[in-house]
């Protein structure tokens, strides 16, 4: 019987900076989400 067994390879961490300097410049913005069609503004909301 013989064993087809990958090798291991340990992921790496990459970092590109710190999460509040990324982040820094992002807003609410005016489209909502996935779980709305694409271009939905936040005015055409309506809550029942």
């Amino acid at each position: 019987m013989s064993s087809n067994k990958k090798t291991y390879i340990q992921p790496k961490l990459t970092v590109y900076g710190e999460v509040e300097t990324l982040t820094k410049g992002t807003n609410a913005g005016e489209t909502l989400d996935k779980d709305f069609p694409a271009g939905t503004s936040r005015g055409s909301l309506t809550f029942s």
